[in-house]
């Protein structure tokens, strides 16, 4: 079995928040990581079933925004609507402030199973939902607070497994979301003229119980529960420039990275695609970002996880402020050009995803990985609430027309990017040669 090492600090075992008739053994197996093995990769195998669930769904929001503005909350604007799934999104990432100390602190299954429950009972309640309020209440906030209790520990148990090929570990955990982000809406859209909105959305809560079901049986941790961690926001980690400049290339990225999810699925249906259609392109970008999510993952590890992440989104923007801008200027349809740029950005932003815990991990002591990562989201998070909005608010100023909102999204990513680009000079310094 191939193993890696990484650098321990020789503090005493006490001071590490470790047991102390632990510590030989903990620093032994933090000096090794398996890389690979069945534990190992059934490890992977159950993170997968999370993501399927949890950003599965994340992945096909803009599915059912574009079904609730045209039947059960016709009456609101886009942008009204929109909070319900900028909520479930801040949520999601918020809720790691909280989340990733408790992992260090508690481990895997205390957090895991109660976000299981919860999140397939936001799905349960939200197919009986009929107010405004009651789709807030149970999707946007129960289902926001519980998939971060999913997609939180699902991330952090992997890096405890795997360290050389962390990248692709990872990315191939996230391929998972993508695979649910085609699923889902195909299922949707196959459904809900047949069953209803109840009983279709009831039969994704199914799915989502037997992926989270194996999702259980899978995962673990290996390392020791750190007792002394609390359940705080560690603010001092932004006094690394390293740590710093990632959280705010993060934030850039959450401000950015649901508006295509949201919107395409309206975009197409304003510029004349058929209904069918439309609600099937989101499956074309899902799908593209499953090969985004794990190819360049495996690149990575070799040619440096930083690197690869300004080249990905670096090409995000390009993409949105060429093809997606270029769809928008032609008059009527353009369906080659809207599926070209589904293909291209979805398989590029697909890092933004698999990726970014990765670099967070590559600038933190894995035992303090759940909270820094948690303070990541918990900052980045309100990129998330904040951005879609702004997009929907861009639109209304421009009387329903897209283009705004295109270039706010792709101004979005180029500053993400450039941020990535400070984070790698101060992390590894600025020649171009420099793998990191």
């Amino acid at each position: 079995m191939h193993q890696s090492t990484t650098r321990v600090s020789k503090l005493p075992t006490e001071e590490r928040g470790l047991p102390a008739d632990d510590g030989e053994k903990v620093l032994e197996d933090e000096l090794t990581y398996p890389d690979g093995g069945l534990h190992a990769w059934l490890v992977v195998v159950g993170s997968w079933c999370a993501m399927v669930c949890a950003f599965g769904i994340w992945n096909s929001v803009g599915v059912l925004q574009a079904w609730l503005a045209t039947h059960q909350l016709a009456e609101y604007s886009e942008g009204n609507i929109s909070w319900i799934f900028s909520v479930f999104s801040f949520l999601f990432f918020f809720c790691g402030v909280q989340i990733g100390p408790l992992f260090d602190r508690y481990g895997l299954k205390p957090l895991v199973l109660p976000g299981s429950v919860g999140f397939v009972a936001s799905l349960m309640l939200f197919s009986v939902s009929k107010k405004y309020y009651q789709f807030m209440l149970s999707f946007g906030v129960l289902g926001g607070i519980s998939g971060s209790f999913i997609f939180t520990p699902a991330i952090a148990c992997i890096n405890q497994w795997f360290n050389t090929h962390r990248g692709l570990a990872i990315g191939v955990a996230t391929t998972g979301g993508g695979i649910g982000g085609v699923v889902f809406p195909l299922v949707v859209r196959s459904l809900i003229y047949k069953v209803g909105f109840g009983w279709t959305m009831r039969i994704v809560g199914f799915i989502c119980l037997l992926t989270l079901i194996l999702a259980v049986l899978c995962m673990k941790t290996r390392f020791p529960e750190n007792k002394k961690r609390n359940g705080t926001i560690d603010l001092s980690a932004f006094k690394d420039r390293r740590f710093l400049a990632t959280a705010a290339a993060a934030f850039m990225l959450e401000w950015a990275l649901q508006i295509p999810q949201i919107y395409f699925t309206s975009f197409a249906l304003y510029k004349g695609v058929d209904e069918t259609l439309a609600y099937q392109l989101t499956a074309v970008l899902n799908g593209a970002s499953v090969f985004g999510r794990w190819l360049p993952g495996y690149f990575a590890d070799r040619v440096g996880r930083y690197n690869m992440m300004i080249v990905t989104i670096g090409m995000c923007g390009v993409f949105v402020l060429s093809l997606w801008i270029g769809a928008d200027d032609v008059d009527g349809q353009n369906l080659e050009l809207m599926i070209a740029y589904l293909v291209v950005f979805g398989f590029a932003s697909g890092t933004g995803i698999s990726l970014t815990p990765v670099c967070v991990s590559q600038i933190t002591d894995i035992r303090e990985y759940g909270t820094r990562y948690g303070t990541m989201f918990s900052f980045a998070s309100v990129g998330t609430l904040t951005g879609v909005p702004i997009a929907g608010a861009i639109m209304r100023s421009q009387n329903g027309q897209y283009d705004g909102l295109i270039v706010y999204c792709g101004l979005c990513y180029v500053v993400a990017m450039i941020f990535f680009v400070f984070a790698r000079g101060f992390s590894a310094g600025w020649k171009i040669r420099i793998v990191f």
